[in-house]
């Protein structure tokens, strides 16, 4: 059986919540989703999509490199936006980021923890898989 490596959410409701930042067992990782905070649990970007979905890119990324991957290992993205008027903004911070990589992207309307926020994503990454 492959081994499991859990990596943990750094934010303060991951106490009280029974989850990780993301999972790697064998190659397979997958990135739970993800909101655009700090350490701390504070949002980060203010009212600013774009700057928001940069954090949760951030964070996911920092999240995948500690589970052994890399953007590029990527195969599947979902994005969660809690008004379709932010695409364009979260669009091009995620253009940023997988512009070379392509990987399958869902896109989804829906009520995100507390309404400041605007963006959340979650992924799928095989190690390897970009390389």
């Amino acid at each position: 059986m492959e081994r499991r490596i859990n990596i943990a959410a750094n934010t303060p409701w991951a106490a009280r919540l029974a989850y990780s930042r993301a999972v790697a067992v064998g190659d397979h990782v997958l990135v739970a989703g993800t909101l655009p905070v700090d350490a701390l649990g504070q949002l980060v970007g203010a009212d600013d999509a774009y700057l928001q979905a940069r954090q949760v890119l951030k964070v996911m990324l920092d999240a995948l490199r500690q589970a052994g991957a890399e953007a590029s290992d990527v195969v599947r993205l979902r994005i969660y936006l809690s008004d379709y008027q932010d695409l364009e903004l979260v669009e091009r911070a995620q253009f940023e980021v997988f512009e070379q990589i392509r990987p399958v992207c869902t896109l989804l309307r829906a009520d995100l923890a507390r309404p400041e926020f605007r963006v959340q994503m979650d992924a799928d990454a095989f190690v390897g898989a970009g390389r």
